[in-house]
């Protein structure tokens, strides 16, 4: 999800770095904003509105849309970075045919999906949710709810609601916070440093975050540029 203000900080390295990787892996990527494409990148408009809160009606867009079906969705904000070949390797150790959400967590005592390092998912929870929006509705409007990641985690407490008293508790979505994609709360959360090994198993991180897992991070400059080149192996 992407906005026109960040479009040449964010969106622009985004696209030479991390949809580079993901497109010379032969998967579908979406960039979704609040305005028409103003150059060569592919803008899909989902929303009139283009501010931070915005990102609320673009999450709902991704579960309203038809969209090429995959194996595995992951949905990210522009300040993500993604490392493609552990997200692979990850993805390929999980089940498909169980109801999961892969995220980052918000707090060490937190429930809930946070989205600062992605959301992940496979086809079968993706294509749950989407049928519930289509056929119940988003009701997560932005009057009351500025945050994609609450709306979705929100939407899923429904969903979860409506399967038991449906007797169906064992389609319950339940959400799975691994380390390896990372985000932290400095106000939540204890620093650790250690807690990843980043350069091997890091998978997606939140990017101002990243100077608490590696003392290598350089903030100056372009931080995509500067994670592409120190954790991809085609750029060793």
């Amino acid at each position: 999800m992407v906005c026109e203000p960040l479009h040449e900080e964010r969106t622009k390295p985004l696209y030479n770095t991390v949809i580079r990787r993901i497109k010379d892996c032969g998967d579908n990527y979406y960039l979704l904003g609040g305005f028409e494409a103003i150059d060569e990148l592919p803008i899909i408009k989902v929303s009139d509105l283009d501010d931070y809160h915005s990102c609320v009606e673009k999450i709902e867009s991704i579960f309203k849309e038809d969209w090429c079906d995959a194996d595995w969705h992951i949905i990210c904000d522009d300040d993500t970075f993604i490392h493609t070949e552990n997200l692979n390797s990850f993805i390929s150790r999980l089940p498909e045919d169980n109801l999961r959400v892969y995220c980052s967590q918000l707090s060490e005592d937190s429930v809930g999906i946070f989205g600062g390092a992605g959301i992940l998912m496979n086809n079968k929870t993706f294509k749950l949710i989407q049928k519930f929006v289509i056929e119940n509705g988003w009701k997560e409007d932005r009057s009351f709810q500025s945050h994609s990641d609450i709306a979705l985690s929100r939407m899923c407490c429904r969903l979860n609601r409506k399967l038991k008293a449906a007797n169906k508790e064992n389609d319950k979505i339940y959400i799975v916070n691994p380390k390896t994609m990372y985000s932290f709360n400095p106000h939540t959360m204890k620093k650790n440093q250690k807690s990843i090994n980043v350069k091997e198993d890091l998978i997606t991180v939140h990017i101002k975050d990243m100077r608490y897992i590696w003392d290598g991070f350089n903030e100056q400059g372009c931080p995509y540029q500067s994670l592409e080149n120190a954790f991809c192996r085609s750029q060793k």
